[in-house]
């Protein structure tokens, strides 16, 4: 199963591809059009050979004036150098540009570990003469994003670790990042799990605590807890202040992509105390998994 760390940067992407354009302007020279669209391609590589190839993610950018794709980007995350990759990853570029019926197509390595990672941009030779593939790699001590650049950027940075988020600055400008989206409250409130999920305990322990004071708490706290408590106190119409509060908790957790079993369901449902349940919704926030609510 791909880890958090895998899958964090990636699930950023995949909710807003946009990101994959200032990832091409800060890591290459490639000139893209002036007014362009970004969608996600199709991940599958297969193509005409017989072992099936899937990429992580493909983002497409495309040329508005014209209505043509002009460039794919292949988004890997990778925690470790693969030798398996270096099979592959040349199929990926080729096969791309055949699917896509794109001109250009990039391989975009994310590759954390600084170590790793440059072992991951070691040129992969084909044999085919002028035809070596050297895979542009981000990793947490070179993030675009880590120095300025948009909100999204910021957050992306931050969850390759190329922001300190130990240390109260690089938390503020995470905060302030997410805070100045213009986002649905889901959307901010999913973003806001990622970097909760990949924090260390550190680093989680000083955003849970910056989140509940009075410049953050409308943001990330009050205004999640009154959408929670609307949403249960309007599925538990007039069943009680307890059961809407728990059906809050559980639609906090379900708004953070977390799925509560039927005996959890219950669990927060027939409890009647209602400290308990404030308890469990200021958890459910920014636990990773729901068992984590219940934690002693």
């Amino acid at each position: 199963m791909p880890s958090l760390l895998h899958e964090g940067p990636l699930d950023l992407v995949r909710e807003h591809p946009e990101i994959a354009v200032e990832l091409i302007r800060g890591t290459t020279a490639i000139e893209l059009p002036g007014e362009l669209s970004v969608s996600l391609g199709p991940t599958d590589m297969s193509a005409v050979v017989p072992v099936q190839f899937l990429a992580d993610m493909v983002v497409l950018i495309t040329d508005t004036a014209v209505g043509e794709p002009v460039l794919a980007v292949i988004i890997e995350p990778q925690l470790r150098d693969s030798e398996t990759k270096r099979y592959s990853w040349p199929v990926y570029v080729a096969t791309a540009r055949r699917i896509a019926r794109c001109p250009a197509a990039v391989l975009l390595v994310l590759c954390p570990d600084p170590a790793e990672a440059e072992k991951c941009r070691r040129p992969i030779r084909t044999g085919h003469p002028g035809f070596d593939l050297v895979p542009i790699v981000i990793d947490s001590s070179a993030t675009p994003g880590a120095d300025g650049g948009s909100p999204y950027l910021t957050v992306f940075a931050a969850a390759m670790g190329g922001i300190d988020m130990e240390a109260e600055p690089g938390v503020r400008r995470v905060l302030d990042a997410i805070t100045t989206l213009a986002m649905t409250d889901v959307d901010r409130q999913r973003m806001t799990a990622i970097i909760l999920n990949l924090a260390s305990n550190a680093a989680r322990q000083l955003l849970e605590a910056l989140m509940e004071t009075g410049e953050y708490k409308k943001t990330f706290v009050d205004r999640i807890h009154d959408d929670g408590i609307s949403i249960g106190v309007a599925k538990g119409k007039a069943e009680g202040k307890a059961v809407g509060k728990a059906e809050a908790v559980i639609s906090l957790l379900e708004m953070r992509g977390l799925d509560p079993t039927e005996e959890d369901r219950q669990r927060f449902l027939s409890c009647t105390d209602l400290a308990q349940l404030e308890f469990w919704f200021r958890r459910a926030a920014a636990v990773r998994t729901v068992a984590e609510v219940f934690a002693e």
